[in-house]
This record gives structure tokens, C-alpha cells and sequence, in this order.
């Protein structure tokens, strides 16, 4: 068997694990995230078309055992997911979920939920995901006290199978080989997802997506205006001044760091985009509507700027 697992569906598990586990949240607050694949099989092979996020560990720091419980919501979005992929030919093929800054293997609440999955399609998988592993490229020492074990290339999880379903919690499992597509090789892998890994601790956080998306898209409208503005008031002082010869080139330039400025914000909001699809997907129906009306703000304010930029060429 091998799991084909396409550029999008890793990117979607990295992003969603990412955001409830990095850099900027103290360790101690780390939290799982779980999600589905959807696909079909071909032969031996599953072929995962998507991933989708689903639902995070509520943190309980006061708990023997971290709470990590579907709600209603949940099972609400995977009968959805479940439907329209129906829709497609495709189906659940499995699930992931990740092991934020510890080892990669089968817990045997893990187990469980890989028999639910495996017991109706006997080739489901379950994928482990850990952030840190993918950074560091190690794997988290068997017991405390021993070494941890250097990586090279790894793309910080691994896919398991149950061997025998009619074992139930008791039954051991496999590893299972995989290809992720979209890229020329593990090195280059590695390298863009930490990246990537640093763009989602720095623009996609757990809470507040929408404040934060807001704020930075009313900053870049006011830093523009401030821009046209500062623009505006240099030339006008130099026509006062007498110094005519000097506004087309100044006019050049100032026009050059505007589209320079509107193309760096261009960059940003089609991250934004992206990774609204990395959302859980109870969230996406209340946060992507909202995040789409600041959006159109800044191209409401885009729409005039050729206007703006021909007004200064009148002076």
C-alpha cells in the first residue's frame, strides 16, 4: 500500500497543526488538532484528495487526560464533508491529527479512533503529525533520559494501519509508505514547508483571525493614503518652491514605492486567501464572509488608485 497525499492536503495538516502549536505560544498550551481525508482507493493505494480540519484539544491544564472530544459541530461538519464527497465519488479514507512536540506513534485513544475508521474501510489510514519533528528534524527520544534520534528530509509525520481489526484497542499496527506530490524532492520539502511553518506562526493564529486580518488591511489602506498624501504635499511644495524640473522624477519615483507597496500587500492577502482554507471547518462559514468584507475594502481603495496616481500627474 502507499497513501499519495498531494502538495494541498499536506500544507492544509502543517498549517492547521502549526496554528494551535508554535513558536509564539508557550509550549505548555500546545494543543492537538484532528481532521479527516477525504479520497478514494485505487487497488491497494489510497489516494487522499483533501484534508480538513475539524476540531482542536480544549485546554484543560487542571485534567488527568487533555480533553479531545468531537462536539456536535463536529460530527455535523464530518457528516457534510462525508456528503459532498459522495457527491465526487470520493469518501473518508482516514484521519490525521497531530503530536504537537511529542512522538510520533499510536496512542490508544489513537487506536480507537483508527478501528472506527478502519472497521468501515479496512484500508483507512491514520496519519501523526508533529510540527516539531518537521523543524528540528529529530524524533522525540522512546523514554525520558535518551537520546533523541537526528532526521534527515522528514516531513515530520508517519501513516499507520491497524494489522487486525478484530483485535479492537488491542490490535498492533504497521507503518505505511507514502508519496506527497508537488515537489522536486525531500530537501526541497523540508525547506519550503519550515518557511511556510514560519508565515502561519506569524499570520494565521488561533484566535482573533478576523481582528488580526482587519488591522492589517486598515494599516495598509492608511499607510497607501499616507503615501498618495506625502506625495501630493512634496509637490506641491516643490512647485512653490520653483523647482518645476524636479516633479516628473520625483512623480517616477514616488509611483515606483506605491506599486511596489500595493504588490507587497497583494502578497499578503493572497495569504490571507490561502489560509482561510486551512480553517476548522466549523469555522469557515462565520470567519470567511467577514474576512472577505475587510477584504474588499482595500480593493474598493485599489479600484480609485489609478485615479489618484493621474491626479498627481496633474500638478
Amino acid at each position: 500500500m502507499t497513501v499519495i497525499i498531494p502538495k494541498k492536503v499536506y500544507l492544509t495538516i502543517v498549517a492547521a497543526s502549526v496554528r494551535f502549536a508554535n513558536q509564539k505560544i508557550p509550549k505548555d498550551d500546545w494543543l492537538e488538532v484532528s481532521g479527516v481525508f477525504i479520497g478514494k482507493n485505487e487497488g491497494d493505494d489510497v489516494m487522499i484528495a483533501a484534508a480538513y480540519p475539524i476540531m482542536h484539544q480544549k485546554l484543560d491544564k487542571d485534567a488527568v487526560i487533555d480533553q479531545y472530544k468531537w462536539s456536535d459541530e463536529d460530527y455535523e461538519a464530518l457528516y457534510i464533508i462525508d456528503d459532498k464527497a459522495f457527491s465526487r465519488e470520493e469518501f473518508t479514507v482516514g484521519w490525521w491529527h497531530s503530536h504537537p512536540g511529542f512522538k510520533v506513534m499510536m496512542s490508544h485513544i489513537d487506536i480507537k479512533t483508527t478501528l472506527s475508521y478502519q472497521t468501515n474501510n479496512p484500508l483507512a489510514v491514520s496519519l501523526v503529525f508533529n510540527p516539531t519533528r518537521l523543524i528540528r528534524q529529530i524524533e522525540v527520544a522512546d523514554k525520558k533520559g535518551d537520546p533523541e534520534k537526528r532526521l534527515k528530509n522528514d516531513p515530520g509525520f508517519k501513516i499507520f494501519r491497524l494489522n487486525d481489526v478484530n483485535k479492537g484497542i488491542e490490535a498492533s499496527y504497521h507503518i505505511v509508505e507514502y508519496r506527497i506530490e508537488g515537489y522536486e524532492n525531500m530537501e526541497q520539502l523540508v525547506k519550503l514547508t519550515q518557511k511556510f511553518i514560519i508565515d502561519i506562526t506569524n499570520f494565521f493564529p488561533k484566535d482573533s483571525i478576523f481582528e488580526t486580518y482587519e488591522n492589517f488591511i486598515m494599516e495598509r489602506i492608511n499607510q497607501l493614503n499616507s503615501l498618495l498624501q506625502g506625495t501630493e504635499e512634496y509637490i506641491a511644495t516643490l512647485i512653490r518652491r520653483g523647482e518645476h524640473n524636479r516633479v516628473p522624477e520625483v512623480l517616477d519615483n514616488q509611483k515606483s514605492e506605491i506599486r511596489k507597496y500595493v504588490a507587497e500587500t497583494f502578497m499578503k492577502i493572497e495569504n490571507i486567501k490561502e489560509f482561510l482554507g486551512y480553517l476548522e471547518y466549523k469555522e469557515r462559514d462565520i470567519v470567511i464572509p467577514k474576512v472577505e468584507e475587510i477584504l474588499s475594502k482595500w480593493d474598493e481603495v485599489i479600484s480609485k488608485l489609478d485615479q489618484r496616481i493621474d491626479e498627481l500627474s496633474k500638478f
